[in-house]
Formats: C-alpha cells, sequence, structure tokens
C-alpha cells in the first residue's frame, strides 16, 4: 500500500507544477491605470498612464483609443506608446498616457480599459486583460473672494494726429483722382464713339417739289399702265410741298380737308382749281379704279407743277408786301 502511494507521488508534483506555471504566465500579464492628480477644475486637463506588463514573446494588441473613454471622460491627446523591458525578466512595460478632461463636476468615474493579447504571434485565442477603476474629482473654478474690487476705467482718450490720419486722407484723395479720370476717360471715348451730328440745312420746299416732279416724269408710270401709283406719287409731292411751304400737315388729310386748307391761303382761283381738279382725279383713280386716258395725265402732272410754281410766287410776293406795310407801319409810328 506504501509503495502505492509513492507511484503516484511523482504524478501529483508534475500536475502541480504545470498548474503553477500557467497561474505565473496569467500573472505575468497585467494592465493598470494611474492619474497625476486626485482632482481637476471643470475643463482641466489631468494625465492618466497605461501600464501593461507583457512576456516579450507574446502578442500585444493595443487599444484603439476614441475621443471618449465614457460620456463624462474625454480624451484630449495621445501619446506615442513607448516599450521598455523589466530588468531581470522577460516582460516588457508597454506604456501610453492620456491626456484627458472632463466637463461634468463631482466625483467621475474613469473606466476599465481593456487590452487584448495572445500568447503566441499566431494564437487564434484571443485573451483580454483590464486596468482597474478610477475616480476622479472635477469641481468649479474657485472665485477668490478676498480680493477688493477694482471700478473700471474708462478708455483713456488720445488725440489722432496727423501723422496717424495723414494715410487715411492721402489714399482718399487719390482714389478720389482715380475715380474723376475713368469718369472722364469713359466720357472721352463715348465722345470718339459718338460723332457730332452735323445739322444738315434745310432744303426749301420748292426744291424738293421740282426734284420730285422731275424724278416722276422720268419714271413713265401711267405710260406703264401703273396709273394708281402715278396719281399716288403726285398727290404724295404736292401734300409735302404744302406742309414744307405753308405748314399745312396735308400727309393726314382727306382731299376735301386739304382744299379747305388751301382756300385760306386766297390763291387765284384758276390755280385753286388746278388742285382741287388733281385731287378728285387721284381719288378717282385710287378709289373707284377709274383710268384717265394719256391727256388727262399729262394735265394732272402740268396742273400740279403749274400749282407748285404759280404758289410759290404767290408766296414770295405775298411776303414781299407784308414786309414792305409793316416797314410803313413802323415810319408812320
Amino acid at each position: 500500500m506504501r509503495i502505492k502511494k509513492l507511484y503516484f507521488l511523482p504524478l501529483v508534483i508534475c500536475a502541480m507544477m504545470s498548474f503553477i506555471n500557467n497561474r505565473s504566465h496569467a500573472q505575468n500579464v497585467y494592465a493598470n491605470g494611474s492619474i497625476d492628480r486626485d482632482s481637476i477644475s471643470v475643463g482641466q486637463p489631468f494625465n492618466y498612464k497605461l501600464d501593461v506588463r507583457i512576456p516579450k514573446d507574446y502578442s500585444l494588441g493595443w487599444t484603439d483609443l476614441k475621443d471618449t473613454l465614457s460620456n463624462s471622460i474625454e480624451i484630449i491627446e495621445v501619446s506615442e506608446i513607448s516599450k521598455t523591458p523589466i530588468n531581470n525578466s522577460n516582460d516588457l512595460m508597454v506604456s501610453q498616457i492620456l491626456t484627458l478632461t472632463s466637463f461634468d463636476t463631482g466625483y467621475i468615474e474613469i473606466p476599465k480599459i481593456g487590452v487584448k493579447y495572445s500568447k503566441e504571434l499566431n494564437d487564434t485565442t484571443i485573451l483580454t486583460c483590464y486596468t482597474n477603476y478610477l475616480d476622479i474629482y472635477v469641481g468649479t473654478s474657485a472665485i477668490d473672494t478676498t480680493l477688493a474690487y477694482k471700478p473700471i476705467k474708462m478708455p483713456i482718450k488720445q488725440n489722432i494726429t496727423f501723422i496717424e490720419t495723414a494715410p487715411f486722407i492721402g489714399g482718399a484723395l487719390l482714389l478720389a483722382i482715380i475715380i474723376l479720370l475713368i469718369i472722364r476717360i469713359v466720357k472721352h471715348s463715348k465722345s470718339k464713339e459718338k460723332p457730332e451730328e452735323k445739322i444738315k440745312p434745310q432744303i426749301p420746299a420748292i426744291i424738293t417739289a421740282r426734284e420730285k416732279l422731275s424724278q416722276l416724269k422720268e419714271a413713265k408710270l401711267w405710260q406703264s399702265s401703273k396709273s394708281k401709283e402715278y396719281y399716288t406719287d403726285l398727290t404724295d409731292i404736292v401734300r409735302e410741298y404744302l406742309k414744307g411751304q405753308f405748314n399745312i400737315d396735308a400727309a393726314e388729310m382727306t382731299s376735301e380737308e386739304i382744299l379747305n386748307e388751301v382756300k385760306n391761303l386766297k390763291l387765284e382761283t384758276l390755280l385753286f382749281n388746278k388742285l382741287q381738279n388733281t385731287l378728285i382725279t387721284a381719288d378717282f383713280v385710287k378709289f373707284a379704279k377709274a383710268n384717265p386716258d394719256a391727256n388727262q395725265n399729262e394735265t394732272a402732272f402740268y396742273d400740279i407743277n403749274s400749282f407748285v410754281e404759280d404758289s410759290y410766287t404767290f408766296y414770295q410776293e405775298t411776303m414781299v408786301n407784308t414786309t414792305d406795310d409793316q416797314e410803313k407801319e413802323e415810319t408812320e409810328q
């Protein structure tokens, strides 16, 4: 019986050694968090140091930290990761410093941070170790009530010197000069683009009528069976002449209205009849489609030509007589 107990003793010792060995490996990996102060004011930064001790042959997956650790703890800055060998050991101390702050007040809990690792490089078994929980007190900024209040001083008024205002005055003058030059250049260019219109001397109505009557005669419209065009042009010539010579707006008048206005000129009856006969004939041709013979067409032309020439002579004589009468009246007075 004693021999059997001795037989199982090595097995028990081996099992215990294996358990102790595994436990020592598990204890060699740990994470720790520490802060450089116990309390801060609202928004004041503080440092949180994250340390992970791990064997050199282990694979470490470092935590990817975001902008916050919790709803109350914000991350301001993250330092580079440092690796320091531990003396008399096969372990490394992997460290990183986080600059944190909080805008809440009271005791704020800093949550634990998990760090993943595996015992071999290609080991698919992922383990996690966590840091410890920490608390930090966040208080409002204290106001020192022992300090005496000082009165608010108004800004000191200083007189503005000419040297200080000179650049602004000079700039304003320069800008005004530039604007005036631009306006002058624009006006000058516009005056070049639009040359002054020369006032053409007004051609006397008698000259215009003579030229147009000559052109109408040469056109030989009625000889080409264009009686309507012939009488239209003939009456237009006399209408234009009446407007230019006697200021009768005949262009917009009917033949009857024209004759009523011409009566006021007190022309000779024969001269008035020539105009009347031609206007009546022209109305028949234009509106009743009458077709005068050659003798009537020629008579109409010579009657209008005679009316233009004789009425102009009458006008000239009337103007001379009127001038003489006025001079006599002035002399008698």
